[in-house]
């Protein structure tokens, strides 16, 4: 498994950065069947929490993959339930996502992914130290670099950390919340392309003091650092909204988002809500597709 530190220079046709947001990223799914409607695959994702499940159909070419399982399992207690979080300490059963869904009920190509041509960055956040580690799906295996994304997806009080060597992880988003900006990843690159699932006006609401402190016992002392980031996750995330939001602003950053706001929750089970999100997505990423390719091609 690679961990990637050092700075490189990308391709010059931009890297794809996808936030998270559990159910909501159905609509990052309908962003990216209509790009792969056109046969455009970025050489470079770099993927968050439920960002990364995305990503994963993205480059094994399975348009409608994402859409599919979220449509027809949403509601199936296998995947996903607080059942699962008492039992096993993840109300998203990772276990029957990677395991029996992946491999037989909708197959996933894991060949086609592991032999893609493009690089895949999921972000994972240490439980001892608080910071983010870029994983890359090159020279590692399937089985490595799943339990990377399911790392990656680990949301604390919903998951619990996942080992990856002799080292715990969780969510990339308590470590960075929304999406890294250009400086933040461990690569160089001018021409930066968001997909977020939340609108441009959304803004978390801060925690206040007795909320920090139940949040605090709910984690428990194990891992402080994790503590201390979730606490401060709303105003790191709306910082990072502001700055993005400038940034586009000034043609430095591509963001395609909904455009109104976002009326389905992490752990959505109503199908309607999730269908229309995804063709929300699809609209629009047909819709930005060419404006996009001009905002890559120009210096």
């Amino acid at each position: 498994m690679i961990v990637v530190e050092s700075k490189e220079i990308n391709k010059p046709s931009g890297t794809l950065i996808l936030e998270g947001g559990a159910m909501r990223g159905i609509f990052t799914a309908g962003v990216l069947d209509a790009f792969m409607d056109r046969g455009y695959y970025f050489p470079q994702i770099v993927a968050i929490s439920a960002g990364t499940l995305q990503a994963l159909c993205y480059l094994s070419r399975q348009k409608e993959r994402n859409k599919r399982v979220n449509l027809r399992y949403a509601n199936d207690r296998r995947y996903m339930g607080i059942r699962h979080l008492i039992r096993g300490g993840d109300y998203f059963n990772f276990s029957f996502i990677f395991g029996e869904l992946a491999e037989n009920l909708m197959p996933f190509d894991k060949d086609t992914f592991m032999t893609a041509s493009e690089r895949m960055l999921a972000l994972v956040t240490s439980c001892d130290t608080g910071k983010i580690t870029y994983i890359s799906n090159k020279g590692c295996t399937w089985d490595e670099y799943k339990q990377a994304c399911e790392a990656s997806c680990s949301i604390p009080l919903f998951s619990k950390p996942v080992q990856l060597g002799n080292k715990l992880y969780v969510d990339g988003g308590v470590g960075m919340p929304l999406a890294p900006l250009p400086e933040e990843l461990p690569f160089v690159t001018k021409k930066p392309v968001y997909i977020l699932t939340r609108d441009k006006n959304y803004r978390k609401k801060h925690i206040h003091k007795i909320e920090r402190a139940l949040l605090s016992m709910m984690l428990g002392g194990s891992y402080p650092k994790i503590n201390e980031l979730m606490a401060t996750i709303p105003e790191r995330y709306n910082e990072k909204v502001e700055e993005l939001l400038q940034r586009e602003k000034e043609g430095r950053a591509f963001i395609i988002r909904p455009e109104h706001s976002v009326h389905v929750s992490r752990t959505e089970r109503n199908i309607h809500k999730l269908r229309n999100l995804y063709e929300e997505g699809r609209r629009i990423g047909e819709s930005r597709f060419d404006e996009m390719l001009r905002w890559l091609c120009n210096a």
